[in-house]
């Protein structure tokens, strides 16, 4: 594959220990947070969401008008390693919720970019597939990331966990100041603050499509430890592991196919994948079951993701780019905010069943948007 080179695989150790840290969060953050209100527990998780709502326009406009690349990689990096710290040392709720929203704002500079940087690195007839390796490498962390917080909880502490998490995001850092990237002055004279991309026509629908995806998997995130200990379902970071082994497979494979057969006839399925497994997990008694349906959802979330990202590139100038890949990467924080946030108001009206049983539809009303959705 010829547009495997340094910098790609740079881009991919980026990726992978970047979301190694993230995805070692997902345990330990709401393991900090046990006991408190089911509201609460939402709110400080998916609080993140808030800043990178904010943060992703305004660091996708500044990338089209070619601002320093990785001045993004290095500080996102940085942020979120200080969050993590933070974490370690303090566990006052509004010390964390202060944190949280730094470690929003952070990964929002860190993820668009690289996005950005790695989308100029892949060919037009090879995208799928190599955007889908790309996301392979995130994939790769959730196989062990959870199952080590897990471990590094249980022998250790919870304060430990968050600093190897800091560790890896520094690594992410570490491995993105080696990236090769053309050196371009900043067009400033050609900015014009109302006519800026803030929100792009490109990566509209791109973007509601995948924030079905995203905000039942910040719903995931905030309530799956409390689910699993009040169902006995066992060990949360199972699911975790079996999905992420599903998604590192279908990343590539989806992107791969997406090639070949086009993107629409591999979203539909994907889509329906992601609501039998949500409902699934709304109904889950069993272990087997839960495991089952991590991997459905592994199936639909990947997919999604990856074809969607295809898309975006495939239909948006390359001058355009970070705007358009900020609207859609924005997915992550309201969907990481609105699951956390309203799931859990959800959750606190009625129940676990009622709440997932909502976010099952979600992907449904996705597939009357692809409609709109241009693929050419």
């Amino acid at each position: 594959m010829s547009f495997v080179t340094l910098s790609y695989v740079l881009c991919l150790f980026a990726m992978h220990t970047f979301f190694a840290s993230y995805y070692m969060s997902v345990i330990t953050v709401p393991e900090s947070l046990i006991g408190q209100e089911e509201w609460l527990i939402g709110l400080i998780v998916g609080i993140m969401g808030i800043t990178g709502m904010l943060t992703r326009p305004i660091v996708g406009v500044l990338l089209d008008i070619q601002f320093p690349k990785k001045f993004f990689l290095i500080a996102g990096s940085l942020g979120v390693a200080i969050s993590f710290l933070g974490y370690s040392l303090n566990d006052d709720l509004m010390v964390m919720a202060l944190l949280r929203l730094l470690q929003g704002a952070s990964t929002a500079m860190f993820t668009t970019t690289l996005s950005v940087v790695v989308s100029g690195y892949v060919p037009n007839e090879k995208r799928g597939i190599g955007l889908g390796i790309f996301q392979s490498s995130s994939a790769l962390s959730q196989v062990y990331a959870a199952l080590l917080a897990v471990w590094i909880v249980t022998q250790f502490s919870i304060s430990f966990g968050f600093t190897i998490s800091a560790i890896f995001s520094l690594l992410a850092g570490f491995f993105s100041l080696w990236l090769k990237l053309d050196r371009q002055p900043i067009q400033s004279q050609e900015f014009n603050f109302r006519q800026a991309h803030w929100v792009s026509s490109h990566g509209f629908i791109p973007f509601l499509i995948f924030t079905s995806q995203t905000l039942t998997f910040g719903s995931i995130i905030a309530f799956l430890p409390s689910i699993c200990l009040e169902r006995d379902l066992g060990n949360p970071g199972l699911f975790y592991t079996i999905y992420a082994l599903t998604m590192l497979v279908v990343r590539s494979l989806s992107g791969y196919l997406s090639d070949i057969f086009g993107r629409k006839k591999v979203i539909i399925p994907a889509l329906i994948s992601s609501t039998f497994a949500l409902m699934i997990i709304a109904f889950a008694d069993s272990q087997i079951l839960l495991l089952f349906s991590a991997v459905l959802y592994g199936i639909g979330f990947a997919s999604v993701q990856v074809v969607g990202f295809a898309i975006l590139v495939d239909t948006t100038p390359q001058k355009f780019h970070g705007s358009a890949l900020a609207t859609y990467t924005n997915a992550w924080d309201v969907g990481g905010l609105l699951g956390g946030v309203v799931i859990g108001i959800m959750i606190a009206f009625f129940n676990f069943t009622v709440a997932f049983a909502f976010c099952a539809l979600l992907p449904i009303v996705s597939l009357f948007m692809l409609k709109k959705l241009r693929t050419e």
